[in-house]
């Protein structure tokens, strides 16, 4: 996909004062990261707005400690915070712009047009902004799922998120689920000193490798069962699980999933998928023109190479749009008509073969 009209943002233009933005991007994950760079390193105006109070999305906030080992030009790996500062960094060498702690509300339509494109106005919990493209890439899931039983004893060593602690020598830490954030979580502990007791409640569904760690070391994985009661014992814990067992704890570490962001996509008036999230066309596309979606939000999470190559394709779709008027409606049109085709030669063929 060569792009032919690339020019390069003015270090001189007043951000502050646009009548109207090119892009708006709503979350500054990997997926909204990568967008941003590709459309501010194609000449586009872009903002991008972040509920929370910095970019990186999951790897900042869920798991900024620990060390992703899968990202290619990283041989040694690199750590979830560190990863995410140095792509924001990259985006506001480029240009982006970024407004944080603004809180999607409403994407609206309007009646002005500015170079053949309908404007549209998103809404946030701060202010509104005009802008050509929506790409809306703020995940799947908002917030983490938690425990009654560890809520109510309000105690702030509970954590949704891996914490950062340097050094759990001695300590005893319990992790509550049976996926690879979890595992993550346990080994991390263990490898900073920590006594580890797994809950899982059902067979774990963590990588094979990530569960051998976590028993060859010296956790315990105790599966089927879940925490049935809490309390508080100075500043430690004692959880009565559901298999009978006992077991005291410095620390809780809960990463069980997160729930749904549906009743914000239903808000959008955007067509959603059968578990709430969004619906998207090939072009990452939502069923309301001009508003593109990518990542978590149409649907199962991402690796982050994956959140960023989505990034890039929907941000390309979005300036092939704005420079080139109708081009995606005629690369639609062009695809469903070599689908047709294709359709044909393999009907064909199997009328050929039901008659010999």
């Amino acid at each position: 996909m060569v792009d032919y009209k690339v020019t390069q943002l003015d270090h001189e233009l007043d951000f502050d004062n646009l009548p109207y933005w090119d892009v708006v991007i709503i979350g500054a994950g990997p997926g909204g990261l990568a967008a941003s760079l590709t459309t501010a390193h194609r000449g586009l105006t872009t903002l991008v707005l972040e509920a929370k109070d910095k970019a990186g999305g999951q790897p900042q906030f869920l798991y900024a400690d620990k060390k992703i080992v899968d990202v290619p030009g990283f041989p040694d790996g690199i750590r979830g915070d560190e990863l995410s500062n140095r792509v924001y960094r990259q985006a506001v060498n480029a240009l982006v712009q970024f407004r944080f702690q603004e809180e999607l509300v409403a994407i609206e339509d309007t009646d002005q047009v500015e170079k053949e494109d309908p404007l549209k106005r998103v809404v946030t919990s701060h202010s509104e902004y005009l802008c050509r493209k929506v790409i809306i890439a703020c995940g799947l899931l908002h917030y983490p799922r938690k425990l009654p039983a560890l809520d109510a004893l309000e105690s702030k060593r509970v954590f949704y998120k891996i914490p950062k602690i340097g050094d759990y020598e001695g300590q005893e830490v319990v992790v509550v689920g049976g996926g690879d954030s979890a595992f993550d979580a346990a080994v991390m502990a263990i490898e900073r000193g920590a006594k580890v007791d797994v809950l899982c409640r059902r067979e774990p569904v963590a990588k094979a490798d990530s569960v051998a760690r976590v028993e060859s070391s010296g956790g315990q994985i105790h599966q089927p069962c879940e925490v049935a009661a809490a309390t508080l014992e100075g500043d430690a814990m004692r959880l009565s699980l559901t298999d009978g067992t006992q077991l005291t704890a410095d620390y809780v570490v809960v990463q069980i999933g997160f729930l749904s962001a549906k009743e914000t996509f239903e808000r959008l008036d955007l067509r959603l998928n059968d578990d709430g999230s969004i619906a998207i066309d090939p072009y990452f596309e939502t069923s309301r023109h001009g508003i593109f979606a990518v990542g978590d939000v149409h649907g199962d999470i991402k690796l982050i190479t994956v959140a960023w190559a989505e990034g890039i394709q929907a941000a390309i779709y979005a300036f092939k749009e704005i420079t080139s008027p109708y081009w995606l409606n005629e690369k639609r049109l062009r695809d469903q008509k070599i689908a047709m085709i294709g359709d044909k030669i393999t009907e064909a063929a199997r009328s050929r073969g039901a008659e010999i």
